[in-house]
């Protein structure tokens, strides 16, 4: 006889064991995957922020640089003229556009800089309301400064410095400055170019003109040292500068210059004020920026979270305008940066 031996019967899954194992993995999925795009659009953000903060930190840095060497003039240093000290010419009794230099009284319109008095024409800051004619090249090789405005513009500014970089003259080195050296930059434009030879002002001059079609816009810099412009920050879309000025003197009771401040100009109202340019004494900068359209659009979400972009251009009140709306298929980060940067290099005297 034939014993029969048991099979044991072998079972799969239920339905219900499948579809709760299927659930089970979808939902460790999902927190993978949430967890994942979360992190890849906080790494996203962050690369935006820094494409933004990085280049505006520079900017700042560069500005804030030229503008406190901004109207330097070392008093050791010759007059190419009188072969005297510069601070011999500069302080002299009796002259009453020198007076007026430094007690910023009414006498005197519009009143002088020091650093006019051994380049004409010359002021520390000069800013237009748009773009400006001729070149920093042009200026420094010329018998006097012309500086001029040309086509308005209500977000890209033009603002431009100027100092002493050299000395005038190699036999007067062990009293004045180095001579222009590129490692540590001394004497250099902002272009790290030598100005012409013979030539002892640097004047850099900072625009964001209107980029090409398709371009990116660009923060330029343009240096006394022959060089075109060149940009030193991808993606400032508006530069906008406000000039704080000091209030004048009076004739019938001089005030100490600096003792009070004006509210903030335009570079138009500057030109036009009494004291004109040798009276400002901060200068404020607006940039606004976006990430460059190079780099693709911004993290996700960022379109929706910022539906509008930030401006630079104010009411009259000083108050920033209303943010603008995107333009159509505007994917990238915005954002707005403002400084005050003192000028300080005004001379300010109190009057006996």
């Amino acid at each position: 006889m034939k014993h029969l031996i048991p099979v044991r019967r072998q079972r799969g899954l239920s339905l219900i064991e499948l579809l709760v194992s299927i659930a089970i993995g979808l939902v460790i999925l999902t927190a993978i995957g949430t967890a994942y795009l979360n992190t890849t659009n906080t790494t996203r953000q962050r690369e935006n922020q820094a494409e933004l903060n990085d280049p505006a930190r520079n900017v700042m840095r560069m500005l804030k640089q030229n503008l406190m060497q901004a109207g330097y003039v070392d008093i050791f240093d010759l007059d190419a003229t009188t072969s005297r000290a510069q601070a011999a010419t500069l302080f002299m009794p009796g002259n009453a556009d020198r007076t007026n230099m430094f007690v910023r009284a009414t006498a005197a319109t519009p009143v002088p800089a020091p650093i006019s008095q051994f380049f004409p024409g010359l002021t520390p800051v000069f800013g237009c309301d748009g773009a400006m004619t001729s070149t920093p090249n042009a200026i420094v090789v010329s018998a006097a400064a012309v500086q001029a405005c040309g086509a308005a513009s209500a977000t890209r500014h033009t603002l431009q410095v100027a100092y002493q970089g050299i000395p005038i003259t190699t036999t007067n080195l062990p009293n004045s400055l180095l001579p222009a050296d590129t490692t540590t930059g001394e004497g250099l434009d902002c272009l790290q170019r030598i100005p012409p030879a013979g030539e002892v002002m640097v004047i850099n001059r900072f625009s964001a003109p209107a980029p090409a079609a398709g371009a990116v816009s660009q923060l330029n810099c343009e240096g006394s040292g022959a060089a075109g412009a060149q940009s030193i920050a991808a993606g400032v879309e508006e530069f906008v500068l406000r000039y704080q000025m000091a209030a004048p003197g009076n004739a019938a009771n001089p005030s100490a210059a600096g003792g009070a401040q004006q509210r903030y100009l335009s570079a138009t109202e500057v030109s036009a004020s009494a004291m004109g340019w040798a009276g400002v004494t901060a200068v404020e900068i607006c940039v606004v920026s976006a990430t460059p359209g190079t780099s693709g659009p911004a993290a996700p979400g960022t379109a929706a979270l910022q539906p509008t972009r930030p401006t630079c251009t104010r009411d009259d009140d000083g108050v920033f305008d209303a943010n603008i709306a995107r333009a159509a298929g505007d994917t990238r980060l915005w954002k707005r940066y403002t400084s005050v940067v003192s000028v300080r290099n005004a001379v300010f005297a109190t009057p006996l």
